[in-house]
């Protein structure tokens, strides 16, 4: 696999978009197009800030998949944060980039909310703390700690923090078929 391919892979795995990425370090949406597509070539101070951006050592770039141990941990120093440091909602990454899982940790101040699409295969919403309203197209539910949502692919969702605390939420998807490698 080349650096292009791995970096494009490493970015497609953590569920981010070229503008994310390109915001996160710096380099613009068409340098690192170009990048994933092997057009150009990338300089090491560039590596390092991609690197930095996705909380790797830049010999994770270079690394065979041969070189991979059996178990991996992601402590919680290490997380990599996939929102703004000053943001009403904190989304962390709980998973090392080559999972065939997508895992999050989002903390969300009250009265916060977030808005999406699942298209990467079935997702699961388990409540740590607090209390959150999810809406899946025309349904409510009110979610409370301790409880599990799920539902498939190809869903428009958005929830709220409707609680008076911090909700802490884990989210854990699959990936859909057309998405693997």
């Amino acid at each position: 696999m080349s650096l292009g391919q791995k970096i494009g892979r490493l970015r497609q795995e953590r569920g981010l978009t070229l503008q994310e990425v390109s915001e996160g370090s710096g380099l613009t949406p068409s340098f690192l197009s170009r990048l994933e597509r092997d057009k150009v070539n990338i300089s090491v101070a560039n590596l390092r800030k991609l690197a930095q951006f996705f909380s790797v050592q830049m010999t994770h770039f270079f690394e065979g998949e041969d070189n991979q141990q059996v178990g991996q941990i992601v402590r919680p120093a290490d997380r990599v944060r996939l929102s703004l440091d000053d943001a009403p909602v904190q989304v962390f990454s709980l998973l090392p980039p080559n999972s065939d899982l997508d895992a999050r940790l989002i903390e969300a101040y009250p009265g916060s909310s977030q808005q999406g699409f699942s298209s990467r295969g079935s997702q699961m919403v388990y409540v740590l703390a607090g209390n959150v309203r999810y809406t899946l197209g025309e349904e409510q539910y009110d979610l409370a700690a301790g409880d599990t949502l799920f539902f498939r692919d190809d869903t428009a969702y958005s929830w709220t923090n409707t609680g008076n605390s911090i909700a802490t939420m884990l989210t854990v998807s699959t990936l859909n078929p057309r998405d693997e490698r």
